[in-house]
């Protein structure tokens, strides 16, 4: 390609690259370590130790034997980030947010999508699930694969063809590594049922059980059902806590959230649209009303429809290369966003690195009952902890007694008699309840862990 030719691609792209460079050096001065990361990489570290993997939780002292661990490719991922310090992890997370941006703009714009109007709806993608961009968390594998899954489908319901097959090997990688592949795996479905089967029965089915029969291909074999039922059937999501909480109309983020998701909807349904399509929004619609953080899933699925001609729409053009706006992109991009994350340090850490030194220092090898993201942390620095991250290894028993301590809640008791060191965030209401408890129970002295944090330790 002549230069005079890829300065006109990157012309055509420009507004789509422009926005991509700022809000990427926007989340580079917001993203931190989320409080499901470290936990993964705990588990990773142990597999790689030991080279095998485990049935139970290894750095916990609650029961969990019998426990099915699926995303061994996630931890395995994880834990070799993780020895390239919060900044490497940072920045591999900022490379495969900035990856699924570009997998989502390409295919708008392959499907149809103008330029300028492309970036806004990146923009408001963005904005509206702004804390989920933001964190480093186990999902962040699964924001270019749902990306890939988007515009493969949306390619081929329109042009159907033998690439629909790369969708069952898409879920085996997927599955190995964040459970989102299962709302993957229901966008595709809702696509070969209804807006496929008709057309090309034979080859429907087949990439439709061979794409279910993917979602077993991991170290737990048949197990996995199990792994998922657990994963579903917790006692966060029966109360809506946490990571399963509903979107709060008092949380200005999950308000911009809604905004722009009935925004993004109407843009969409404005055209009539394929029978898939619809299913494929109002469930996750369902699904983001009933935990908000599937909010993310709902507006790439909305960007991916957008940018999507309607049925009666005139041929589309001759589609730009995307090569040469692509490689600038990466290169501004990396510009703006290592130095900025260089520069926050440990900021960007779950939890403060001074902190876990002080606390796993007073421990030792007793049990330990923390928040999160400190208690994930306290993991991969060796400590044991009572319970904690993934949550659905342990009994519900343990599971509520762990909520409750999270909450300042009087059920935490079970979670107090079982630890030996108990933390609290100095000055938070939830911490004030804990103190409370200890305080009545009369076996521990408190002591300073780390600034703002107070470890109490049992007599």
């Amino acid at each position: 390609m002549s230069g005079a030719s890829a300065w006109s691609t990157v012309v055509a792209w420009r507004w789509s690259v422009l926005t991509v460079i700022v809000l990427t050096g926007l989340l580079a001065t917001v993203t931190r370590i989320g409080s499901d990361w470290d936990w993964v990489v705990a588990m990773g570290d142990h597999i790689r130790r030991t080279r095998s993997v485990p049935d139970h939780v290894p750095f916990a002292a609650a029961p969990t034997q019998g426990w099915h661990d699926v995303p061994v490719l996630g931890q395995l991922v994880a834990s070799v980030l993780h020895q390239a310090g919060t900044t490497g992890v940072v920045i591999a997370h900022l490379a495969l947010v900035v990856l699924s941006w570009c997998i989502l703009l390409v295919g708008t714009r392959r499907e149809g999508g103008r330029d300028a109007g492309s970036a806004v709806l990146l923009a408001l993608v963005v904005l509206g699930s702004l804390t989920s961009w933001g964190l480093v968390r186990l999902q962040t594998y699964s924001l270019p694969l749902f990306a890939v899954l988007l515009v493969l489908v949306v390619r081929q319901s329109r042009r159907p063809d033998r690439a629909v097959w790369l969708a069952p090997p898409l879920v085996v990688l997927w599955g190995n590594l964040h459970g989102a592949v299962l709302l993957g795996v229901c966008v595709l479905g809702a696509y070969l049922l209804l807006g496929r089967l008709r057309a090309r029965p034979q080859e429907t089915v087949a990439v439709g059980v061979a794409s279910l029969v993917a979602l077993l291909v991991t170290p737990q074999g048949l197990d996995t059902v199990a792994y998922y039922v657990s994963v579903f059937d917790n006692a966060a999501a029966d109360r809506g806590e946490g990571l399963w909480a509903a979107p709060d109309l008092g949380q200005p983020f999950d308000v911009v959230m809604l905004l722009v998701a009935a925004l993004m909807t109407g843009l969409v349904l404005r055209h009539r649209r394929q029978a898939w399509e619809y299913v494929a929004v109002i469930g996750l619609v369902v699904a983001t009303l009933d935990s908000a953080r599937h909010g993310i899933w709902l507006l790439c699925l909305l960007l991916a429809l957008a940018g999507r001609r309607p049925a009666d729409a005139a041929p589309e053009g001759p589609v730009v290369s995307a090569r040469a706006p692509l490689a600038l992109t990466a290169v501004a991009v990396a510009a703006v966003a290592v130095p900025l994350v260089l520069a926050r340090g440990d900021a960007m850490a779950g939890a403060d690195p001074s902190v876990v030194a002080a606390v796993a220092e007073r421990a030792g090898d007793a049990v330990v009952l923390a928040p999160a993201p400190l208690v994930e942390s306290l993991a991969v620095a060796g400590v044991t902890v009572w319970a904690g991250n993934p949550l659905d290894a342990f009994d519900r028993p343990v599971q509520e007694a762990y909520l409750d301590f999270l909450a300042g809640r009087a059920g935490m008791r079970l979670a107090i008699d079982a630890s030996d060191v108990v933390v609290t965030e100095d000055g938070t209401v939830e911490a004030e309840r804990v103190e409370a408890v200890l305080a009545a129970a009369g076996a521990f002295r408190a002591t300073s862990c780390g600034e703002g944090w107070t470890c109490h330790v049992r007599r």
